[in-house]
């Protein structure tokens, strides 16, 4: 079973890397990767079903024939793709840090986390609620959570970090996620996030 799905992810990752080329049919892929058209197809609606492939209309053929299916990356599969993204945040963290003071460089990322939370405010759910819906928002940004709570205390702990390609370097980061917990779940949020090789997030809010 593990060796099986090893294959299925190798011929996805080639899929997804053809599709980078533009639009493509069925028997497109098939002829490039030498997998049967019922393969390609089986491949495809478990990429659609991850948001990382999608409908983009058909191609006529000339004269007579049934229109064929193209298919195509979404945007959020192309971003995955791109490499830029860590080196680009780190180079104007470094730059931010060495043109401004010190001290005004940590409420800017405080403000960088009001903006991702994207006016978020707080609903009249429970603060248990709310607790998981930052969690959840962690999750989306490419984190793995869990929630706890013990006495008055809730505790979101990731299993690494959404920035860990950055956080190592630059562990002020933390107070931009910090923001954006505290933005989204409507009460102080306290990180006590580790920094070392291998970073992974945890956040404290209290019931009180």
């Amino acid at each position: 079973m593990v060796t099986g799905a090893i294959k299925a992810d190798k011929s996805r990752t080639v899929l997804l890397q053809l599709l980078r080329r533009g639009p493509a049919t069925i028997d497109d892929l098939a002829r490039e990767t030498g997998l049967t058209p019922n393969a390609i197809r089986f491949h495809l609606v478990s990429l659609e079903d991850g948001g990382q492939v999608e409908p983009a209309g058909v191609r006529r053929h000339e004269g007579a024939g049934k229109p064929a299916a193209l298919y195509a990356l979404t945007v959020e599969a192309e971003v995955g793709f791109s490499k830029a993204y860590a080196p680009v945040l780190a180079a104007t963290v470094k730059e931010l840090q060495t043109s401004v003071p010190a001290s005004v460089v940590v409420p800017f990322l405080r403000r960088v986390g009001k903006r991702l939370a994207n006016g978020a405010k707080p609903s009249n759910r429970s603060l248990g609620q709310r607790v998981a819906a930052g969690a959840n928002l962690l999750d989306d940004l490419g984190g793995s959570t869990t929630v706890t709570r013990r006495d008055d205390v809730y505790t979101i702990r990731g299993q690494g970090c959404p920035l860990g390609a950055v956080i190592a370097a630059e562990p002020c980061l933390c107070e931009a996620v910090e923001s954006l917990l505290a933005s989204v779940i409507g009460s102080p949020v306290k990180q006590r996030c580790h920094h070392g090789e291998r970073p992974s997030c945890c956040f404290e809010v209290r019931a009180s």
